[in-house]
């Protein structure tokens, strides 16, 4: 096991956690990791879309070309 970490709350927000966290039968730490664990999701999913956005605008590609794009790709996965 891991050693452990301490992370600094603003006192309003840890007292909102557990509150949540008593109310729910679950723990202030349970709730901490899986809301760090939909942040990260989340930023990893901002940082895809702001990858596609730019190879699409160095492509020169607009939304109106996403249906022929798919048609394409599935065409070629049927051959």
């Amino acid at each position: 096991m891991s050693p452990q970490k301490n992370v600094a709350l603003e006192p309003d927000l840890f007292a909102r956690i557990t509150e949540e966290a008593a109310a729910a039968g679950t723990t202030a730490d349970d709730i901490a990791n899986e809301a760090t664990k939909r942040y990260l999701a989340l930023r990893g999913l901002q940082k895809l879309q702001q990858y596609g956005q730019r190879r699409a605008e160095e492509l020169g590609l607009t939304e109106g070309d996403i249906p022929r794009l798919i048609a394409e790709s599935r065409a070629a996965q049927r051959r």
